[in-house]
């Protein structure tokens, strides 16, 4: 029966494509078929036709994964569960597959994922930023030189990683895992074919688990300061050094920072919104992306509800928006000199250096 299904391929024709007439074949005489009996014959005799063409192909595991491409036409086509056709392929195949393993754990037509990572992978540095609201990175550094970074989580999705590694290496990098076409790792043998350790048994199945595994066991730990964080770092510094006033209408007319005091101690800093925006500007950060980064460390006013970190003040139609900080806060820092008044006009030459009126 098995002559039958190879008859039905074409002389000179690739082995992938044998492969694939094979199963169109298949799908012809199960429908022609009674009985479940002689619908497992027929698909037995198709796979071993296919493990026969694979044997005979100088590369034999792109021969088998087009027989398995096709397992869900013809299961459709011939009413019958895809999990039989490749239950069948898998068994009739099983061989090939563990010979092709045997002869240098590779894949002839690339380089498998499975062994690139094993064997290539040096280190993964896990960046992750000081600024609250950023994504940790990944970088995934390999012997020839290659690193890819991509967000965290990125890695779990198996097809989608490769893409992105094998846009980074100049390996011709295949998606297929070659540990996995030794068979199943309760088997006898896998243990000395597998790529991986024992407690990473490569596999379609346990990708997610195989390489979280792999992640934990290279990676190492690298903090980098974020733009949000070097520019909070900045207006913290300038009210280390600033002058603040204590009286609201004097800090309003001479855009100075204000000083909030309750029984002696000191409870908010006010500071006027150009002074921010300025370190803002300096840094390449929004000033909406500074406010999400103060809210986030909890430096903001708790007056103000929310995330609002600010509110305009008026006073005899001079209007200023101030950003509104708790001094109670371990990262606020007191200004250098707080004063009830101001007396002179140095005051407000010494304040347009926070960037002038507020608009």
């Amino acid at each position: 029966m098995t002559d039958e299904y190879l008859s039905a391929t074409t002389d000179d024709t690739a082995p992938s494509i044998a492969a694939a007439e094979v199963m169109d074949r298949l799908a012809e005489r199960l429908n022609a078929v009674d009985g479940s009996a002689g619908r497992m014959k027929e698909t037995k005799a198709a796979a071993d036709a296919v493990a026969e063409l694979a044997a005979d192909s100088d590369d034999p595991l792109p021969v088998i994964d087009s027989a398995k491409n096709t397992a869900g036409d013809v299961a459709m086509k011939a009413q019958t569960k895809k999990s039989i056709i490749l239950d069948a392929l898998e068994g009739a195949t099983v061989d090939v597959r563990t010979q092709a393993a045997e002869a240098g754990l590779s894949l002839d037509h690339g380089y498998a994922l499975d062994r690139f990572l094993e064997e290539d992978l040096q280190t993964v540095r896990r960046i992750e930023s000081t600024d609250h609201h950023s994504e940790t990175t990944l970088s995934w550094q390999f012997l020839d030189g290659t690193a890819v970074e991509v967000d965290d989580g990125t890695h779990l999705e198996k097809y989608n990683f490769y893409k992105k590694l094998a846009m980074g290496t100049r390996k011709k990098l295949q998606p297929e895992l070659v540990s996995e076409e030794v068979g199943d790792p309760d088997e006898d043998g896998y243990e000395r074919l597998s790529i991986g350790p024992e407690s990473r048994p490569w596999h379609e199945d346990n990708w997610i688990s195989c390489i979280t595994d792999l992640l934990d066991e290279r990676q190492t730990f690298v903090e980098s300061v974020g733009a949000r964080t070097m520019t909070w770092e900045a207006v913290a510094n300038e009210i280390r050094l600033s002058r603040a006033v204590s009286d609201l209408p004097t800090a309003v007319d001479q855009l100075m920072p204000h000083a909030v005091e309750e029984s002696g101690e000191l409870v908010e800093v006010w500071l006027p919104g150009k002074m921010v925006t300025k370190e803002c500007e300096e840094y390449g950060v929004e000033a909406k992306a500074l406010q999400e980064e103060l809210a986030a460390r909890g430096v903001d006013s708790d007056e103000l509800g929310g995330d609002r970190v600010s509110e305009r003040v008026t006073i005899e139609g001079n209007g200023v928006r101030f950003w509104r900080l708790d001094a109670t806060h371990e990262e606020v820092p007191e200004p250098a000199e707080i004063v009830d008044e101001v007396e002179t006009g140095a005051d407000r030459l010494n304040s347009m250096e926070w960037g002038g009126l507020d608009e």
